[in-house]
C-alpha cells in the first residue's frame, strides 16, 4: 500500500471516529482541557514528524485519537454555537495532522526501512541540523511571549557553530 493509500485510509478512520458519539461522553471541561494540550503538543512535537514523517506511533499522542477527536469536535461545535467560526477552522485543520499517527508495530516498521535506506540518511540528517537551526532563529515562547536572539548575535552564535 503506497502513503496515499495509507493516508486516505487513514483519514477514512477519523470520519469513523468523529461519529462514534465520543464527544457527547466528554464535557465541556474535559474537551477544553484536551484540546489546550493537543495544541501545546503541537506546539512543540514538530520534531517527531520529522522523525516519523507520516508514520508516527499513536502512543506519541497525548490522548488516544478516539479521545482528541471527540475533544475537538466538541469544541469545534461549541465555538460555532457561540460565533467563533476562526476557532472552529483552527480546530478542523488540526485534525488532519492526526492522519501522520498510526499504530506503533506499522510506524516502527516503516521508520526502519527508511532509516535503513542510505539515500534517506544522507537527505535526513542535515535536515535534522536545519530544524535546529531554524527553531534556534525563529526562537521559542517563554512565559508567552517569543525569545530568540537578537541578529548580531545569532551571526555571532552561527558563525561559532559553524553549521553544515
Amino acid at each position: 500500500m503506497n502513503n496515499f493509500d495509507k493516508l486516505s485510509r487513514r483519514a477514512e478512520e477519523l470520519d469513523r471516529m468523529s461519529q462514534s458519539g465520543i464527544s457527547d461522553r466528554l464535557t465541556l471541561e474535559e474537551a477544553s482541557n484536551i484540546v489546550n494540550i493537543w495544541g501545546v503538543f503541537l506546539e512543540y512535537s514538530g520534531v517527531i514528524g520529522i522523525l516519523f514523517c507520516n508514520n508516527i506511533p499513536e502512543s506519541l499522542l497525548p490522548y488516544p485519537k478516539h479521545i482528541l477527536v471527540g475533544a475537538i469536535n466538541k469544541m469545534a461545535e461549541y465555538y460555532h454555537d457561540q460565533g467563533l467560526s476562526d476557532k472552529v477552522g483552527v480546530l478542523e485543520s488540526t485534525l488532519i495532522g492526526l492522519t501522520a499517527y498510526t499504530n506503533d508495530i506499522e510506524a516502527v516498521n516503516e521508520s526502519l526501512k527508511q532509516f535503513q535506506n542510505e539515500k534517506w540518511r544522507e537527505a535526513f540528517i542535515p535536515g535534522l541540523k536545519r530544524f535546529q537551526r531554524n527553531q534556534m532563529e525563529n526562537g521559542y515562547l517563554v512565559d508567552k511571549k517569543l525569545w530568540k536572539f537578537g541578529k548580531s548575535r545569532l551571526e555571532e552564535i552561527n558563525e561559532f557553530l559553524e553549521w553544515d
